[in-house]
């Protein structure tokens, strides 16, 4: 009987014992582990910025010592979200530009510009974000006003999509663009032998580079108000869609100095620097920065008509879109991004910018592994060229938030047969087998929680149309949260170190207000971040 009695003792004792140690600790909780079985968890243990265990409440609790106990109160915990495409310091650039975004005309456009101006009296007035099809009349502005009130300062002010802007003259006199200008891959509009201002693509890039840059601390002030704004709405990883040599030597230096602290994968524009740095240096990589691949740009945008399309524009029966680079270059840049073992992400909107890159990708991957070359945007697609996704292994990257901006204007542009076929997320997905989501911020906002929604309903903030745009392919709640954490991840080799909730996995995190999972549609767009974690420590608290 002794030893029986001391045998309860001593299993009491080692039961109550806790041997091991966190650093936090999270409980009361239902975590959404997003791993390979999509596991739902009570609690979670973390120490050195990584996951330790996942488990029942009290298996948790009973098992670490630890001074940092978090209970969330039965809220749901997900992997901190994944923006899958993105321009971080072009949205940073915007706190230091006018914000022209949700502008109801043009009169309200020029209205903000002379806001803007007399509290800023810059000696450029660059502003981003209108969109004329959100006025009454939906053709595209000219220069005439910006002429008239701006004669001595140049303007340029870029659309939404960032592929066509307005420039006044005084803009295009400092570029050297007149009359006969003539820009490969891009467009200067004129009406009547004169100059409209209006310019898309490779034109708007010409007189962007007269613009004054920001200084490399004015830059990291910006992107330090963006990563804030960032962790607020519970993202804690980006795919920078595009930066060039300079902003990449910056970020690495500031990625070291522990300056940024937001997951950046960032993309390189193939300019000759960055060519170079790929050839010589290879990969960089460490835990908050990433460097691996190449950001193509096949082609421009729908809103613009600057989407090369197969079939002429419905609404402008003259007009194709265009290439922004010939067919033989973009080949050229895939061959030795495949030679060097970067990945190739490629900016593809219309039918034929799609063709053309699955095409070239299919001549180029094939010898290729494991290489994870994605679509950025693959917004219009010919129904023949769906299964080159399967085929070739090609990940498609949308932006749920395009689909649910452009359904008001889409069928006028593509037609009603054509239309069919864009947006066509489910689709997508079942070819390739996952699919990633972002914004584009700032082309659309910076809201996970809003890709989430446009995602999975396919309808406007206000709930319509009824059913959704084009129902049928909707994703379900669980693959919009897989596209916005593993997906992401695992696209750009980093399935490994996050993505999921999952142990030896860094402590990336979020706490919302409501569980997306189970909650209606229209409580969506009302939930909010309660915490958002980064390496287990907390960037954002909303309480």
């Amino acid at each position: 009987m002794k030893i029986i009695y001391f045998g309860l003792i001593l299993s009491l004792f080692v039961g109550c014992y806790k041997s091991d140690t966190a650093d936090l600790i999270i409980h009361n909780a239902k975590i959404y582990s997003c791993d390979e079985n999509f596991t739902i968890y009570d609690a979670m243990a973390i120490r050195d910025g990584k996951i330790i265990q996942l488990g029942p409440e009290r298996e948790i609790l009973n098992g670490y010592k630890c001074d940092n106990i978090i209970d969330a109160k039965l809220r749901p915990v997900y992997p901190g979200f994944h923006d899958g495409h993105c321009h971080f310091l072009g949205y940073a650039q915007g706190f230091a530009e006018v914000d022209l975004r949700g502008s109801k005309s043009f009169d309200e456009v020029l209205n903000k510009i002379a806001i803007y101006q007399s509290k800023n009296e810059r000696p450029w007035i660059i502003g981003r974000g209108w969109d004329q099809s959100l006025w009454a009349n939906d053709s595209f502005p000219t220069n005439a006003m910006l002429n008239e009130l701006y004669p001595e300062i140049p303007v340029l002010i870029r659309r939404v999509d960032g592929h066509a802007a307005i420039a006044n003259q005084k803009a295009l006199d400092i570029a050297g663009i007149d009359t006969t200008t003539q820009i490969p891959g891009g467009l200067i509009e004129k009406v009547n032998g004169q100059l409209t201002g209006l310019l898309l693509d490779n034109a708007y890039d010409v007189v962007m580079k007269q613009v004054p840059v920001l200084t490399e601390s004015e830059k990291l002030a910006v992107l330090q108000k963006a990563e804030q704004q960032l962790f607020q709405v519970g993202l804690t990883s980006i795919n920078d869609a595009g930066i060039d040599a300079i902003d990449r030597d910056l970020f690495i230096e500031w990625y070291s100095n522990n300056a940024l602290s937001i997951r950046d994968y960032a993309m390189l524009f193939p300019d000759d620097d960055n060519i170079n740095y790929a050839s010589k240096e290879g990969k960089y990589k460490t835990n908050n920065l990433a460097i691996r691949s190449f950001k193509l740009i096949a082609d421009g945008s729908l809103g613009s008509r600057g989407a090369c399309l197969i079939h002429p524009y419905s609404d402008q029966p003259n007009q194709h879109g265009f290439l922004l680079r010939d067919y033989i270059e973009i080949r050229d840049l895939a061959e030795l991004a495949a030679e060097i073992g970067y990945q190739v992400n490629t900016h593809a909107i219309g039918d034929s910018a799609n063709r053309v890159m699955l095409n070239i990708y299919t001549e180029t991957v094939q010898k290729i592994a494991d290489h994870r070359w994605k679509i950025e945007h693959a917004q219009v697609i010919n129904p023949n060229d769906f299964n080159l996704f399967e085929a070739i292994r090609i990940i498609p990257s949308v932006q749920p938030t395009h689909c649910t901006s452009d359904m008001r204007w889409a069928e006028e542009r593509l037609g009603s047969e054509r239309v069919k076929y864009a947006y066509a997320y489910q689709t997508l997905l079942k070819k390739a087998g996952r699919i990633v989501l972002g914004t584009d911020f700032p082309v659309e906002n910076i809201a996970p929680l809003e890709t989430f929604y446009a995602a999975v309903s396919r309808q406007s903030k206000d709930g319509q149309p009824e059913g959704g745009f084009y129902p049928d392919e909707k994703l379900t709640r669980k693959q919009a949260l897989l596209g916005m954490t593993l997906w992401p991840a695992y696209s750009n080799f980093e399935e490994d170190e996050k993505g999921s909730l999952s142990i030896g996995k860094f402590a990336d995190f979020v706490i919302l207000t409501k569980d997306i999972m189970t909650i209606d549609d229209s409580e969506i767009l009302s939930t909010y971040v309660v915490q958002t974690f980064l390496n287990g420590e907390e960037v954002y608290n909303g309480d």
